[in-house]
Protein backbone atom coordinates (compact mmCIF):
# COMPACT_ATOMS: atom_id res chain seq x y z
CA UNK A 1 0.00 0.00 0.00
CA UNK A 2 2.94 2.30 0.77
CA UNK A 3 4.41 1.56 -2.30
CA UNK A 4 1.23 2.45 -4.36
CA UNK A 5 0.68 5.58 -2.34
CA UNK A 6 4.22 7.06 -3.57
CA UNK A 7 3.66 6.13 -6.90
CA UNK A 8 0.68 8.05 -6.82
CA UNK A 9 2.40 10.68 -5.06
CA UNK A 10 0.33 10.59 -1.65
CA UNK A 11 1.29 12.63 0.98
CA UNK A 12 2.29 10.65 4.28
CA UNK A 13 -0.03 12.48 6.09
CA UNK A 14 -2.80 11.27 4.01
CA UNK A 15 -2.18 6.94 4.73
CA UNK A 16 -1.00 5.66 7.69
CA UNK A 17 -0.09 1.90 8.79
CA UNK A 18 -1.81 2.64 12.38
CA UNK A 19 -4.19 5.14 13.35
CA UNK A 20 -2.70 7.01 16.14
CA UNK A 21 -4.79 7.52 18.93
CA UNK A 22 -6.65 5.48 21.53
CA UNK A 23 -9.43 3.03 21.55
CA UNK A 24 -12.82 4.75 23.17
CA UNK A 25 -14.87 1.41 23.47
CA UNK A 26 -14.42 -1.82 24.89
CA UNK A 27 -15.27 -3.09 21.31
CA UNK A 28 -13.04 -0.98 19.83
CA UNK A 29 -9.78 -2.11 21.90
CA UNK A 30 -10.48 -5.24 20.28
CA UNK A 31 -11.05 -4.10 16.62
CA UNK A 32 -10.00 -6.63 13.95
CA UNK A 33 -6.19 -5.57 12.52
CA UNK A 34 -7.03 -3.51 9.75
CA UNK A 35 -3.98 -3.51 7.23
CA UNK A 36 -3.78 0.23 5.90
CA UNK A 37 -5.78 3.69 6.31
CA UNK A 38 -6.19 6.11 3.91
CA UNK A 39 -6.81 9.76 5.34
CA UNK A 40 -9.11 12.58 3.56
CA UNK A 41 -9.67 15.40 5.00
CA UNK A 42 -8.74 14.36 8.90
CA UNK A 43 -10.85 11.49 7.90
CA UNK A 44 -9.38 7.84 8.29
CA UNK A 45 -10.83 5.32 5.91
CA UNK A 46 -9.98 1.10 6.51
CA UNK A 47 -8.12 -0.18 3.84
CA UNK A 48 -8.16 -4.62 3.29
CA UNK A 49 -5.46 -6.56 1.60
CA UNK A 50 -5.89 -9.28 -0.09
CA UNK A 51 -3.28 -11.24 -2.31
CA UNK A 52 -4.08 -14.35 -2.48
CA UNK A 53 -5.31 -14.69 -6.47
CA UNK A 54 -8.19 -16.51 -8.16
CA UNK A 55 -11.40 -14.04 -7.33
CA UNK A 56 -11.51 -15.79 -3.67
CA UNK A 57 -15.31 -15.89 -3.24
CA UNK A 58 -14.87 -15.18 0.48
CA UNK A 59 -12.10 -12.35 0.04
CA UNK A 60 -14.68 -9.61 0.42
CA UNK A 61 -15.94 -10.85 3.79
CA UNK A 62 -13.10 -9.53 5.05
CA UNK A 63 -14.07 -6.34 3.80
CA UNK A 64 -17.33 -6.32 5.39
CA UNK A 65 -16.05 -7.52 8.57
CA UNK A 66 -13.90 -4.70 9.16
CA UNK A 67 -16.18 -2.24 8.18
CA UNK A 68 -13.67 -0.96 5.40
CA UNK A 69 -13.72 1.80 3.04
CA UNK A 70 -11.21 0.17 0.56
CA UNK A 71 -10.47 -2.86 -0.98
CA UNK A 72 -6.74 -4.30 -2.83
CA UNK A 73 -7.14 -7.27 -4.34
CA UNK A 74 -5.44 -9.78 -6.83
CA UNK A 75 -8.07 -10.93 -8.09
CA UNK A 76 -11.78 -10.48 -8.20
CA UNK A 77 -14.70 -12.17 -9.18
CA UNK A 78 -17.79 -10.89 -11.07
CA UNK A 79 -20.03 -11.66 -7.45
CA UNK A 80 -16.69 -9.69 -5.62
CA UNK A 81 -17.27 -6.97 -7.20
CA UNK A 82 -21.04 -6.60 -7.41
CA UNK A 83 -21.14 -7.04 -4.11
CA UNK A 84 -18.10 -4.83 -3.21
CA UNK A 85 -20.14 -2.04 -6.07
CA UNK A 86 -23.59 -2.56 -3.58
CA UNK A 87 -21.32 -1.60 -0.40
CA UNK A 88 -19.93 1.52 -1.59
CA UNK A 89 -16.84 0.11 -0.97
CA UNK A 90 -13.61 1.13 -3.20
CA UNK A 91 -12.04 -1.18 -4.82
CA UNK A 92 -8.54 -2.20 -7.08
CA UNK A 93 -7.50 -5.43 -9.11
CA UNK A 94 -4.07 -5.56 -9.35
CA UNK A 95 -3.91 -8.69 -11.89
CA UNK A 96 -6.35 -7.21 -14.45
CA UNK A 97 -4.94 -4.98 -16.70
CA UNK A 98 -3.59 -1.20 -15.49
CA UNK A 99 -5.78 -2.10 -12.54
CA UNK A 100 -3.78 -0.45 -10.18
CA UNK A 101 -4.63 2.66 -12.17
CA UNK A 102 -7.99 2.67 -10.38
CA UNK A 103 -6.41 3.73 -7.04
CA UNK A 104 -6.26 7.50 -8.86
CA UNK A 105 -10.04 7.26 -9.03
CA UNK A 106 -10.31 6.11 -5.53
CA UNK A 107 -8.11 8.98 -4.44
CA UNK A 108 -9.77 11.39 -5.87
CA UNK A 109 -13.27 10.12 -4.95
CA UNK A 110 -12.23 9.73 -1.15
CA UNK A 111 -10.78 13.67 -1.94
CA UNK A 112 -7.22 12.50 -1.05
CA UNK A 113 -4.93 14.84 -2.08
CA UNK A 114 -2.17 13.35 -4.59
CA UNK A 115 0.35 13.85 -7.43
CA UNK A 116 0.29 12.22 -11.15
CA UNK A 117 1.23 8.66 -10.69
CA UNK A 118 4.94 8.37 -11.35
CA UNK A 119 6.62 6.95 -14.34
CA UNK A 120 6.82 3.61 -14.12
CA UNK A 121 10.62 3.60 -14.52
CA UNK A 122 13.09 0.99 -13.01
CA UNK A 123 14.96 3.74 -11.45
CA UNK A 124 11.57 4.83 -9.68
CA UNK A 125 10.30 1.48 -9.07
CA UNK A 126 13.63 0.82 -7.22
CA UNK A 127 13.82 4.82 -5.14
CA UNK A 128 10.27 3.45 -4.32
CA UNK A 129 10.93 0.06 -2.85
CA UNK A 130 14.12 1.52 -0.95
CA UNK A 131 12.16 3.81 0.86
CA UNK A 132 9.44 1.59 0.96
CA UNK A 133 11.53 -0.54 2.34
CA UNK A 134 14.27 1.60 4.89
Amino acid sequence: MMTICKLFQVSTANYAVKIKGTAKTALETFEREIDFYLVGDGTPYKCEVKLMGKGNPESADAVIARDSKVFIADKLSEMNIKQLNSLDVCWVELRSEDGFRRFEQILDYLKIPHGDMLEMTDGNIEAILDEVIA
